[in-house]
């Protein structure tokens, strides 16, 4: 799942669906300026205004812009850790620290979600991290990874 989710983020906005970096990154002139954003601020945006991160008045103008540079940061990491770490789920390889990870991402998730009056999203993200939490707790019976961390 945290692979399949990871991939479908550089899924093209319209048909004929295309998967590419290009789409989760904003597109840039030769100056630098950004032509058009890419899919990752659908990602952050939602969160940041309707979840009240946006607001002066409580984190004043500075703490406002390091929320935003924070979440920035997050949305353009995301896909590429879900994929590294599905992959990782997937071989087997370092299993306590990629289950530990993955349901770090879930949580994350979830965490972000809990800010939007959206319950059925929490409900389901939550459900996803304690599913890498029972896995993690019965990880010391896995006979067929690659590494027995």
């Amino acid at each position: 799942m945290l692979l399949l989710a990871g991939v479908e983020k550089f899924k093209s906005p319209q048909a004929p669906y295309s998967y590419s970096f290009a789409n989760w990154h904003d597109k840039k002139n030769d100056k630098g300026e950004v032509v058009e954003y890419g899919k990752w601020l659908n990602v952050a945006k939602p969160v940041f205004e309707f979840g009240g991160f946006n607001n002066t008045e409580v984190f004043g103008k500075q703490g406002v812009n390091l929320i935003s540079h924070l979440f920035r940061i997050y949305a353009l990491a995301l896909p590429y850790a879900m994929i590294g770490v599905g992959i990782f789920i997937l071989i087997g390889f370092l299993n306590r620290l990629s289950l530990f990870l993955g349901g770090g991402i879930w949580l994350s998730l979830a965490m972000g979600q809990m800010t939007l009056p959206d319950n059925p999203t929490v409900w389901m993200l939550m459900t996803y991290t304690f599913f890498y939490a029972g896995a993690l707790a019965l990880v010391k019976y896995n006979r067929c990874g690659i590494t027995r961390f």
